[in-house]
């Protein structure tokens, strides 16, 4: 078994978290990658002085950005959004900045950006109800729904920067002012929230936040979170996600994950993987229900298919796994000290699973081995991804973040990521709650008036462009060819 092999299967023991940080960078010492990246530290300044880095610094002797950097970029901008105003809220919370994203009783977006939150923001699984939902509430994928080991269920909901709210989602007013991307500083969050019993609220080893549900006043803990931000050299986007240290262990576990009383696998089945996450093996390990929305159910078995987002032999994975487990020991050995505030110091119980981004933002993301991609090119969160997570690079649909939120690059003739509705999945949603119209790119070029019903609005049997996009979206009699970066656009509005 060679180096690489031995770090991806045991520097995810998450029950000995800090031990295994250890080792894994010991592990690399003999690597120059590795000894470049030993110094990705994590500056006291992000804790003591929270704020948002605005660009991915560039430490290459090039000019480049470096990987070590992306992951500073992430621990930066998570530690900001983890700290506490003078109020108590931690900066993510506050709805001023960052507004929940709310929808109706139907499924259909509601105004997220007004100034009171009236609609449902929570959701158990990706359901598709009445005229339609939002796609990225809920688990990415087939609509997966996930219960912990006590049989309650997770919730998810998102969060964006409210600057957002103006953008606009009309292709003509994009072309008069030559945007093509998302604002740099855009952000979007998404969180997996399970509700916690009174003595998990007691040991305070969970990000928390107070939520009625069913009328019924809970605390739900912090499980996983992705958080995405677009700068000025990245608009694809910089992809990071997180996760609790007890949620799962990995599907190829060492003995050592036994002593860990995770919250979604149960013991026995932990103590018989690896074998117990074969497919047709009764511990049924990341088989999650679809569509439940029941708040108990049977606990579901979800073990972590690539540690780190990285298998051995990916491009570059000395590199990204030695930087990504040196931020986490950094991270974690910064808030162990004596002198953190215990609302920041809670954060040692969650961990960087790693981060994604292109190298050439002309290119597109996507293809054949992911070849203009870069970091933990496998990705995906054990609570928001359950049953996303064996990506396979080789693939035409790799089942990383870039392969559902498709990046468009700048080179290309349609490099509008902002009417391709690709990139952002909640930009629809948000404009459609403000009650405004959106244009969205159509494959099929509109050579005229007779052409744009059949494109835009299609049949029952065969919609168009607009439905397609969204099932509660339909064509609002407009379209145009006047953005060039967009190429032919449907108007599309809410039913």
């Amino acid at each position: 078994m060679n180096i690489l092999k031995k770090l991806v299967i045991s520097s995810v023991v998450l029950g000995a978290f800090a031990q295994h940080m250890a080792q894994a960078n010991q592990a690399y010492n003999n690597s120059a990658a590795a000894t470049a990246a030993s110094a990705c530290a994590v500056d006291p300044n992000w804790l003591t002085n929270p704020s948002l880095p605005a660009e991915v610094k560039k430490s290459g002797s090039d000019g480049s950005s470096n990987f070590c950097d992306f992951y500073q970029f992430s621990t930066q901008t998570f530690l900001y959004l983890m700290s506490q105003n003078s109020n108590g809220q931690r900066n993510f919370q506050v709805q001023a900045n960052f507004p929940v994203l709310e929808f109706n009783a139907d499924g259909t977006p509601a105004n997220s950006c007004d100034n009171t939150i009236t609609g449902p923001v929570l959701r158990t699984s990706l359901l598709k109800a009445g005229a339609g939902t939002s796609v990225t509430t809920g688990q990415a994928g087939g609509g997966a729904t996930i219960y912990a080991q006590d049989g309650n269920v997770v919730y998810y909901d998102v969060r964006f920067n409210r600057a957002l709210c103006g953008l606009t989602g009309s292709a003509v007013e994009l072309q008069k002012q030559n945007t093509k991307n998302f604002p740099a500083g855009t952000m979007e969050l998404k969180f997996g929230w399970k509700v916690l019993s009174d003595a998990e609220v007691a040991a305070n080893t969970f990000v928390t936040q107070k939520q009625s549900i069913n009328g019924k006043n809970v605390t739900l803990g912090l499980a996983g979170m992705h958080m995405v931000t677009a700068t000025k050299d990245h608009p694809e986007f910089i992809w990071t996600t997180y996760e609790h240290v007890k949620n799962t262990p990995t599907c190829e576990a060492p003995n050592a994950q036994n002593s860990t009383a995770w919250t979604f696998a149960s013991a026995s089945c932990t103590a018989a993987l690896p074998g117990s996450a074969d497919p047709g093996n009764a511990c049924k390990f990341n088989q999650p229900l679809k569509k439940q929305t029941s708040p108990t159910g049977v606990p579901t078995n979800i073990c972590r298919v690539h540690p780190y987002g990285t298998a051995s032999g990916d491009p570059k994975a000395a590199e990204n796994l030695s930087d990504v487990t040196t931020q986490n020991s950094e991270l974690l050995s910064l808030l162990s000290q004596p002198t953190t505030p215990a609302a920041m110091k809670v954060l040692t119980n969650y961990f960087t699973v790693g981060a994604l981004w292109v190298s050439d933002i002309s290119q597109s993301s996507g293809g054949i081995g992911v070849p203009n991609e870069r970091g933990s090119l496998r990705l995906a969160n054990s609570v928001a991804e359950t049953d996303y997570q064996h990506v396979n690079l080789n693939s035409n649909f790799a089942s990383n973040c870039f392969g559902c939120h498709n990046y468009a690059g700048t080179a290309q003739s349609v490099s509008n990521n902002i009417t391709t509705q690709a990139l952002s999945h909640i930009f629809k949603d948000i404009k459609i709650g403000q009650g405004e119209n959106i244009d969205v790119t159509s494959t099929t070029t509109i050579g005229n008036n007779s052409m744009a019903s059949a494109i835009c609005q299609g049949t029952a049997a065969q919609p168009g462009v607009c439905p397609s996009t969204a099932s509660y979206l339909k064509w609002n009699g407009n379209w145009t060819n006047a953005n060039a970066s967009a190429g032919s656009v449907c108007g599309c509005t809410g039913i």
